[in-house]
Parts: C-alpha cells; sequence; structure tokens
C-alpha cells in the first residue's frame, strides 16, 4: 500500500536539491547517490526508463551521499552542482558515471568536460568552491543519516516516501501506478 498509510514512509525535503523531470509531478523519487559507486551508476538507466514512462507525473530528486571510502565522490558532487549552476547537470551528471572508474587517477576531469560544455569557467570554478555547496552536500547527507531509513547504502531510493523493496522498473512502475491510480 503506497497511498501515505505505510508506517515506514519518511518525509524528506527537497531542500535546493536537483530535479530532473516534472518538478510539479505527483510521484517523488528521490534518489541519494555517490558518483564512484557502480550501483549508483547502473541506476543512471533505471532514472532514464521510469522518467521516459512518465515524463509529466514523476520527478526525480537527485541527493548526494559521497560514501568517505570513495576518495573523489565528494569533489564529483561538488563539480555537479557547480555545473546545476549553469543549468547543466544532468550532462555533468552523465558524464561523472559514465567516467567515475577514470576519477580515481584523475578527480578533476569533469572540469574538462565543463569547458567542452561551454561553461563559464570562472563562474563553475567559484561555485565549485563555495560554502554554499558544501553546505547543501553536507544537508543532503544528514538528511539520508538522520532519516530513520534503515542500512545507510547507495543508491537509495524513496518513492513518495518509501523505500521500494527492489530497484528495478518494474518495481518502481508497480508503485508509480499504485501512486497514480490515487
Amino acid at each position: 500500500n503506497y497511498n501515505g498509510e505505510n508506517k515506514d514512509k519518511h518525509t524528506i525535503s527537497i531542500s535546493n536539491s536537483v530535479i530532473l523531470g516534472n518538478p510539479d509531478a505527483r510521484v517523488t523519487i528521490i534518489k541519494w547517490t555517490d558518483f564512484q559507486w557502480p550501483f549508483c551508476s547502473k541506476s543512471v538507466s533505471l532514472i532514464d526508463q521510469i522518467l521516459k514512462k512518465y515524463p509529466n507525473d514523476v520527478k526525480v530528486v537527485i541527493k548526494n551521499f559521497p560514501l568517505p571510502n570513495h576518495k573523489e565522490a565528494m569533489t564529483a558532487a561538488r563539480y555537479s552542482l557547480a555545473a546545476e549552476k549553469q543549468s547543466k547537470y544532468k550532462e555533468m551528471y552523465r558524464f561523472i558515471f559514465s567516467n567515475y572508474t577514470k576519477l580515481k587517477d584523475n578527480e578533476n576531469l569533469p572540469m574538462k568536460y565543463a569547458k567542452k560544455l561551454g561553461l563559464d569557467m570562472e563562474k563553475f570554478i567559484r561555485d565549485f568552491e563555495s560554502e554554499e555547496i558544501l553546505r547543501q552536500i553536507e544537508l543532503e547527507i544528514n538528511q539520508l543519516k538522520e532519516s530513520g531509513i534503515p542500512r545507510l547504502s547507495v543508491p537509495k531510493f524513496l518513492i513518495n516516501g518509501v523505500e521500494p523493496t527492489k530497484k528495478t522498473f518494474e518495481e518502481f512502475s508497480s508503485m508509480i501506478d499504485e501512486i497514480l491510480k490515487i
């Protein structure tokens, strides 16, 4: 039952997090992610499939949860949010995830891509270094830590506040369809 009566329903503020899809959608998927984790990289296509199937009914809120043992994940999160300041988050997000194994050798790889995207590099670097972006990432980390959600692993998903039992297209679609019937 996904209509809000579930005792394991979590309320998480969007709080300036990046939104993919229709910002006014009835269904909100929150995804916490780490840019150096293969399972997070694999979940990019799952989110793409869901947004393609439900272009008007679903929004995906991306939150960062860089794991401490992934040394370049925090830097990648900062680069992605700096790209968001110039409306190029989706492009940077895809680039970083498709090159996540190369971050170990060059954590500044997203800088090259920012140039390729034609970003204002002075602004990009200023935003990357900003306290605002660091605070945003800290807030997103703490939202998951303080949520009461068991198992702080990523990718972590909530669909209208409820954690799906499986990270599959079928499970997500089933939950979304149930919500949209209400």
